[in-house]
């Protein structure tokens, strides 16, 4: 004998010799007859010893082919066994689920999301970060993450969920001071307004022939958390660009502001993970649930 036999050999030759045909064989495993019989003919090969005795019309096991059937025939069900058992369990996920997210988007949508889907499966414990800082996932054991895009970490898989509407807003106080109460105000004047930052650079607005306008107003105030912002801007402390829902959950504190011929650019959320690992079920059952359910 030359070397140890393909295991999937194996199986193919205890599925023939318990039916004792190759076309019953090819029916039960699904492995064309043709390859069960040069599979079998392979192991036969690598043992030395004939297995099957074959005519046009029968199949018989040799002395060797009986003895054989007798020791692996057990080994052959217990693996079977083994691999149904462990896809059972994988299909009912289990473990710690590591996610992180960005803070509003996050306690708003992923937050409620992973609750109602680690309620629905027991054996799940969520560890859950929001922060939009951007986590190196393999280096910090991160499960899948929840990212603005664009995302261009090639080594990243990036699945595309939904879009967020942002828009700018203000205070009634600071729109009746510096605009006299108008809610419609131009590029330039946008462009002089204090406001308030929580990520760098500017506002994105988009022409209504798609191409991109950078407006850099005055900066007054930044923060990291788009939370503390929003907070800043009810106080009056200038013009914030913010999630629609979020502003418009602050039921009239806040009012929009439009620009003619621009809109804010919406933000792009993407579930992101290490395109070289397989995911588990429970990674892969929480995204999917995140992407219908949030």
């Amino acid at each position: 004998m030359t070397g140890l036999p393909p295991s999937e050999d194996l199986q193919l030759f205890v599925a023939v010799a318990r039916h004792l045909s190759f076309v019953e064989a090819s029916r039960r495993t699904g492995v064309p007859t043709s390859s069960v019989s040069r599979r079998v003919v392979r192991l036969e090969e690598a043992l030395g010893v004939r297995l099957l005795q074959r005519t046009s019309r029968q199949v018989a096991l040799t002395q060797e082919g009986a003895r054989l059937l007798e020791r692996a025939a057990p080994l052959v069900d217990g693996l079977a066994v083994a691999l149904q058992s462990t896809a059972e369990r994988e299909a009912e996920p289990a473990g710690r689920l590591r996610v992180t997210a960005p803070v509003m988007t996050g306690a708003r949508r992923v937050a409620p999301a992973l609750f109602a889907f680690v309620a629905r499966h027991p054996r799940v414990t969520l560890e859950l970060d929001l922060s939009n800082a951007v986590v190196p996932l393999v280096e910090a054991g991160v499960d899948l993450a929840f990212r603005a895009g664009p995302v261009r970490d090639a080594e990243l898989v990036a699945r595309h969920l939904w879009s967020v509407p942002f828009t700018l807003a203000a205070a009634p106080a600071l729109v009746r001071e510096a605009l006299g109460g108008r809610t419609r105000v131009s590029r330039d004047v946008l462009g002089t307004l204090p406001a308030v930052f929580s990520r760098p650079g500017g506002w994105r607005l988009r022409r209504r022939d798609g191409s991109l306008d950078v407006v850099r107003p005055r900066e007054r105030v930044t923060v990291n958390d788009p939370r503390v912002a929003l907070d800043a801007a009810l106080r009056g402390l200038g013009v914030v660009c913010a999630p629609l829902e979020d502003v418009e959950a602050q039921g009239g504190a806040l009012q929009q502001l439009t620009v003619p011929g621009r809109s804010v650019e919406s933000r792009e959320l993407y579930a992101v993970y290490p395109s070289r690992r397989l995911l588990p079920a429970r990674v892969r059952l929480a995204l999917e649930w995140v992407r219908t359910q949030a």
